[in-house]
């Protein structure tokens, strides 16, 4: 074989071995999420502001004038959502050239309402909130608006998903998020509604919620005839792929795939030269 036609075979073996690589590291990218780990807690942030108190003069009689502020105490009881944040790296979306990055999506209802379908976003919801850079992303839901009795008892999903958000300009600048991957919603986790923990310093600074709405009924205590659905999430990696992230991060298993596109392309011309060998 001569050397042009053996540069030629060597060239097509590296791009295919190139698009391979790019195809795989993608595909793990997209199908390296699991179902997050999280935990719940009901915590009092409560704070008092002190009392300030100043004077002025005033500017026509040159009267002294004082003035005060603060000395309220301000309620501030919160269901804290700690979810672990799961190994993972940002990386350009082929296709739209966009950064992906990990985002949560939360959703919560009354312990005896239910879910209407995975779309179903509950009493209370948060989405595209982005995974912080610590061990940690801490979700702190405000209880101020959402008259939930002593004893009350709630229902909190999440998932994460991966995606970037962009702005369409033909909108006015509209936000939106595009999703790339989706590890499902996780198992429910109920918490009752009782005497709050007091507040202390968090893996990571709590993406707070804003204030929302009281729901339309009241889901949290139970009736005479409960329901109290308990879906069970499932999760569409296949276990090859989960045992393999649980071992090596995303970059060890790009450098595999590597070695043996370099082994595969050493032992091609090894052949090759073999056989030009033995030919002559």
């Amino acid at each position: 074989m001569k050397p042009t036609k053996i540069f030629a075979l060597l060239t097509i073996l590296a791009l295919s071995a190139s698009a391979m690589l790019i195809a795989f590291s993608c595909g793990v990218l997209a199908a390296s999420l699991s179902v997050p780990e999280f935990t719940l807690a009901y915590v009092d942030h409560s704070y008092d502001v002190p009392i300030r108190r100043w004077t002025t003069t005033d500017p026509y009689t040159g009267a002294q004038i004082s003035h005060s502020s603060g000395g309220e105490h301000v309620d501030n009881r919160t269901i804290d959502v700690t979810i672990k944040n799961q190994p993972f790296s940002s990386y350009k979306d082929p296709n739209s050239n966009q950064t992906v990055n990990l985002y949560y999506n939360i959703r919560s209802k009354g312990h005896f309402e239910t879910w209407n379908g995975d779309s179903d976003l509950g009493s209370q919801s948060q989405t595209g909130l982005q995974a912080s850079t610590s061990t940690y992303t801490v979700v702190s839901f405000n209880l101020q608006y959402w008259s939930i009795p002593q004893g009350g008892q709630l229902d909190f999903e999440v998932k994460a998903i991966t995606g970037f958000t962009y702005y369409n300009s033909q909108a006015c600048g509209t936000q939106y998020q595009n999703t790339v991957g989706d590890s499902g919603w996780s198992e429910a986790q109920t918490i009752t509604i009782g005497t709050p923990i007091q507040s202390s310093p968090t893996p990571s600074q709590p993406i707070s919620t804003p204030n929302q709405p009281n729901p339309t009924f009241n889901p949290y205590l139970p009736t005479a005839s409960p329901i109290s659905p308990k879906r069970a999430a499932t999760s569409s990696l296949p276990n090859i792929i989960t045992d393999m992230l649980a071992s090596i991060n995303l970059e060890q298993s790009a450098l595999v795939v590597m070695a043996v596109v370099i082994a595969v392309l050493a032992i091609a011309l090894i052949t090759v030269l073999k056989r030009r060998g033995a030919a002559k």
